[in-house]
């Protein structure tokens, strides 16, 4: 299986990527209608998969004041498991590294951080709610 990363360039990208978080954080997750997409989508730089002409996993990034902020990863469920998401990550991580930024950083759902771990992050709280569900935040550690 070839997948080939990249950022988002059309609006037929971004609306691909959209509908992936709404199928995962809204229809999987029970996450609230209309939480998907939000006015940070706007400002945001947007990252996806793709494996045969097909987005099949998204994370957008934000600058901010302490740092860039990975957000809203989200992988279609049939390709789960498979390393996609991780090569998803490591790609983004290449191109924040770029920006000179003194922390990349993330909060992330807490049945993910084993996964974010193998990627590189350590966990710098104490689990917290977050939209109902539980996360904690997490640091990239080079």
């Amino acid at each position: 299986m070839k997948i080939k990363y990249k950022e988002v360039e059309t609006i037929n990208e971004f609306i691909d990527a959209i509908r992936i978080r709404v199928d995962v954080f809204i229809i999987e997750q029970g996450c609230k209608p209309g939480w998907e997409p939000d006015e940070e989508d706007k400002t945001s730089r947007h990252f996806i998969a793709i494996s045969d002409d097909k987005v099949v996993s998204t994370l957008r990034v934000r600058k901010l004041d302490d740092g860039i902020k990975i957000e809203r990863m989200a992988t279609k469920k049939e390709y789960r498991g498979i390393d996609i998401s991780k090569g998803l990550i490591n790609y983004v991580l290449n191109e924040i590294k770029k920006l000179k930024t003194k922390r990349i950083w993330m909060e992330a759902q807490i049945q993910a951080q084993e996964f974010y771990e193998k990627c590189g992050f350590e966990t710098v709280s104490e689990p917290y709610d977050l939209y109902d569900i539980l996360h904690i935040k997490m640091e990239y550690k080079e």
